[in-house]
């Protein structure tokens, strides 16, 4: 089981990734974690969520390492993407744990990840919706993953994290099991989807190391 010390080793690793990458994206994306705490709030209104069935299914190692810096590749020089179409380009994936499978959030899409916080539960809400929280005044719904993608809830312990993902200044926050790591990915070690299935909210599956890795579409959470 990760250490507490390892967590946080997590959190500031992916702390320092999303500052990288609010410096360099537009002022009203840019934000920097914190851990803040939940107060009542008044209903907003909640992106509905369909639920969708996962890919693959694997079992996290019992002792893996809390940030695989050795089989995460390292980003590809500029020089070597530059003739590459955007598309084809190596992009950088927030690798998340629901239960024993293995999940990842484009990085881009990703505005901070911050410890669990009270969550304020709404009436009439769908299953999946666990409420919203107050982060730093702003109220977010708050999803349980594992429940969104029709699995079985996530387990509350110290390494539950919210990710925070934004779209067009919208927030949703995510419940997941825990965060692994933050990998480069190429197309070239992406499957996508079988052809002629739905997808859902899959982009794709791709392996690191020895464990597939759902890729998740951030924007079918606004569905």
């Amino acid at each position: 089981m990760t250490t507490t010390g390892n967590v946080d080793v997590v959190d500031d690793y992916i702390d320092a990734l999303l500052e990288d990458a609010a410096a360099v994206a537009p002022a009203s994306t840019a934000a920097t974690p914190h851990d803040e705490p939940a107060s009542s709030a008044a209903s907003v209104p909640v992106p509905a969520a369909a639920p969708a069935q996962p890919s693959a299914r694997n079992a996290l190692p019992a002792a893996a390492p809390a940030i695989a810096m050795a089989a995460a590749p390292a980003a590809a020089p500029p020089e070597a993407t530059a003739g590459l179409p955007a598309a084809a380009q190596p992009r950088r994936w927030v690798r998340v744990a629901v239960g024993g499978d293995s999940y990842a959030l484009e990085l881009l899409c990703v505005q901070e990840v911050v410890r669990l916080a009270p969550i304020v539960a709404m009436r009439g809400a769908a299953r999946a919706v666990l409420g919203v929280m107050n982060l730093r005044g702003r109220i977010v719904p708050v999803f349980d993953l594992g429940l969104w993608l029709g699995l079985e809830c996530v387990q509350r312990d110290e390494r539950n994290r919210i990710v925070v993902v934004e779209r067009d200044d919208e927030l949703i926050g995510v419940l997941v099991s825990a965060v692994d790591d933050v990998v480069t990915l190429g197309r070239d070690r992406i499957e996508p989807p079988l052809p002629g299935a739905d997808p859902g909210p899959t982009l794709g599956v791709a392996r690191v190391g020895a464990m597939p890795t759902v890729l998740l579409d951030a924007n079918a959470l606004y569905g």
